[in-house]
């Protein structure tokens, strides 16, 4: 029997042995990848699993570790968006071109030291399962980040007017691409929390697919970290 790839709150608390209380808790609290579809919250068994193993390896090994990871409980998700780092009108029609336009604008912002390398390892990340949230919303990631490919923690967005089939959660097409670049487990989960933070508030969805120009993405951000 095929495993399921998407889990309702009560069987991610089975699946992790913790009460549906604290999974609930710990979603509020943005700890936790996850949707809200239909008013229901629901994970991605792939995407959880990803978040889990990074929560396990996560283990400082020296000073430098803890600092890195004390610098980043507090670094705001705008100073991570240029203006550069904007694509407002994505070329691509298909899954796998948004992948590459994203990580070409990577490359050409020298945020990528090894474009083609990083665009197969995202590519078989989405072939897991697919990185979109719903609602319209998707966080292309690597399954285990890493300083080989990238330089620094950045985000790169690319927006959509008509929307692509990103294999969504909720079935619908996806407009709004926020690539996500880390160079560490540490960084990558910090990052990762913030932004489950503001995108688990339907409002602020919303309110993100509505952005048009490079400024208003980065308003975006700036205002709903001042309103966590």
């Amino acid at each position: 029997m095929k495993e399921k790839e998407i889990l309702t709150l009560q069987e991610v608390a089975d699946y992790l042995q913790l009460s549906d209380k604290t999974v609930l808790k710990m979603v509020k609290s943005g700890e936790i990848p996850c949707a809200k579809i239909a008013n229901q919250w629901r994970f991605s068994k792939v995407m959880l699993d990803d978040w889990l193993t990074a929560k396990m390896e996560v283990i400082p090994q020296n000073d430098f570790s803890r600092l890195v990871e004390k610098e980043y409980d507090f670094i705001k998700i705008s100073r991570l968006i240029d203006e550069d780092s904007i694509i407002t009108n994505l070329k691509s029609s298909t899954a796998q071109e948004v992948i590459t336009e994203l990580a070409e604008n990577a490359y050409k912002n020298e945020l990528v030291n090894n474009k083609d390398e990083f665009i197969k390892k995202l590519l078989e990340r989405e072939q897991l399962t697919s990185t979109s949230i719903g609602q319209g919303v998707a966080l292309p990631h690597l399954r285990k980040p890493s300083g080989t490919f990238v330089t620094e923690p950045k985000i790169i967005i690319g927006r959509s007017a008509k929307g692509i089939d990103f294999a969504s959660l909720d079935g619908k097409k996806t407009t709004v691409f926020l690539l996500l670049l880390s160079d560490s487990e540490v960084v990558h989960l910090k990052i990762l929390s913030k932004l489950s933070q503001i995108l688990s508030k339907e409002e602020n969805m919303k309110k993100l697919k509505s952005a048009e120009s490079p400024a208003d993405f980065i308003k975006f951000f700036i205002i709903a970290e001042q309103e966590l």
